[in-house]
């Protein structure tokens, strides 16, 4: 098996900045000319892909992020019940669920609290977003397909969420 040059280690190596092949082949060196179609190549070699893999694993390790942490947080705005933040009183009041007594699930959807005009305005994270990325992870949304494989995978992944994964 042939092994990758400097230069193609560090085109693997900067394509994990912004996973942009063309940006990446430029900033490891190859000509604008030919950059587009050097890491389209590279990105097909095995070897390369053997490469990037490595990398992306020692990144996870590094960084402690990993596929199922994004998961969990996305499932967790996903499938959040937003009146644990606040509750409509008889008479119309507001009364918001002090933060200290919030579950760090209902916390982890909070995209800002401040005092506003009218009062304290919490914002949350967009909903139908993280089950848009959900659906799209597990493949609900490919038109003409099966989903049946998709949707076993959604039981799945729901069963390790409430289980605490």
């Amino acid at each position: 098996m042939a092994k990758l040059t400097d230069k193609q280690k560090r085109f693997c190596e900067e394509y994990l900045v912004d996973l942009n092949a063309t940006q990446a082949a430029l900033r490891a060196g190859y000509k604008e000319k030919t950059a587009y179609a050097q890491g389209q190549r590279l990105l097909k070699k095995v070897e390369a892909q053997e490469y990037l893999t490595k990398l992306m694993d020692e990144r996870s390790k590094r960084t402690e992020i990993t596929a199922d942490r994004v998961l969990k947080e996305l499932a967790a705005i996903a499938f959040s019940d937003r009146t644990e933040l606040a509750q409509v009183g008889k008479h119309g009041e507001v009364n918001f669920t002090p933060t200290e007594q919030l579950p760090d699930e209902i916390k982890k959807i909070i995209a800002g609290i401040e005092n506003g005009k009218y009062g304290t305005k919490v914002t949350t994270y967009d909903k139908v977003k993280a089950l848009e990325l959900l659906g799209k992870h597990l493949g609900l949304f490919t038109s003409g397909a099966d989903n049946s494989a998709a949707l076993e995978k959604l039981d799945e992944v729901l069963e390790k969420i409430e289980a605490g994964f």
